[in-house]
């Protein structure tokens, strides 16, 4: 009896030390957790972090240098949004200007941008925007002499420029997460681009028949940084950084075309005056 006894309790004991190490021990599947217990089990739903990290191929290399970078658009996926951009300049807030003797000048630019795209893969977005931007600049007066002639010597007042531009452009934007949830990443946008606008100056009270239509394509590259604010809302931040332009400007009076302009540049600096705040929804 005795002897019954004893591996009865050495059965509950085992059972116990089971129940115990099971309650403790955590199995991780693909996409879940399983918490096991002796009076109960439960299955928690959890996201495959697996899936969110993205390995940079290294075809070629000699050297694995183990990089990686995270999730922060899936393959499949469609935003849209906007940027807005704002830049205003004032002869008396620049150095350059001031070295122009009795210059008083200003100038602001606005645009307005919307876009929509598409992910062809992960981190990589396809998609197509439209601009309108307009600048506008007043000088009121400006002093200009070369030497001590008068003869070389000129005088602006009460000049206003206005400038309505309207653009149509691709873009390729190319993200790289920098957290494990998706919340922060850096991305270049390149753009082919296309745009129309035309130039008229007024002279005081006075509007002249000249202007000039202005007809550009380029290929640009703005940098910037993204972050989600909420699971489908980001906001990002852009600057440009230069690009290849091909330009042509002709000065019309009337309906008369009375001068022509065609130009090809390529700079490649950070441009103060394209700075872009916009927001994008996750669709």
């Amino acid at each position: 009896m005795r002897f019954i006894e004893k591996i009865t309790y050495l059965l509950l004991v085992s059972l116990f030390a089971a129940g115990t190490a099971t309650a403790t021990t955590t199995n991780i599947g693909d996409d879940s957790v399983t918490v096991a217990s002796p009076a109960k089990r439960t299955k928690i739903q959890l996201a495959d972090s697996a899936s969110r990290v993205i390995r940079v191929p290294n075809e070629g290399a000699r050297v694995d240098r183990g990089i990686y970078q995270y999730l922060f658009i899936p393959k499949g996926q469609v935003i849209a949004g906007a940027t807005l951009s704002y830049a205003h300049l004032n002869s008396d807030d620049s150095q350059y200007l001031l070295m122009i003797d009795g210059l008083q000048a200003e100038c602001s630019m606005t645009r307005i941008s919307p876009f929509i795209g598409i992910s062809y893969a992960k981190n990589q977005v396809l998609g197509a925007r439209f601009a309108y931007q307009l600048t506008r600049g007043k000088v009121d007066h400006v002093e200009l002499q070369v030497g001590d002639s008068e003869d070389y010597s000129f005088a602006l007042s009460d000049v206003d420029i206005e400038q309505r531009s309207y653009a149509g452009a691709l873009f390729h934007r190319a993200y790289i997460g920098l957290d494990l949830r998706g919340r922060f990443a850096l991305f270049n946008e390149t753009r082919i681009e296309l745009s129309f606008g035309r130039n008229r100056f007024n002279y005081g009270e006075k509007t002249l028949d000249q202007y000039t239509k202005n007809r550009q394509v380029g290929v640009t590259f703005h940098p910037g940084v993204a972050v989600c604010i909420m699971n489908n809302v980001s906001m990002h931040a852009s600057i440009g950084v230069g690009g290849v332009r091909l330009s042509d400007s002709r000065v019309y009076d009337g309906a008369e075309m009375i001068g022509k302009r065609t130009a090809m540049n390529a700079n490649f600096r950070i441009n103060l005056t394209d700075i872009s705040l916009g927001i994008t929804l996750h669709l």
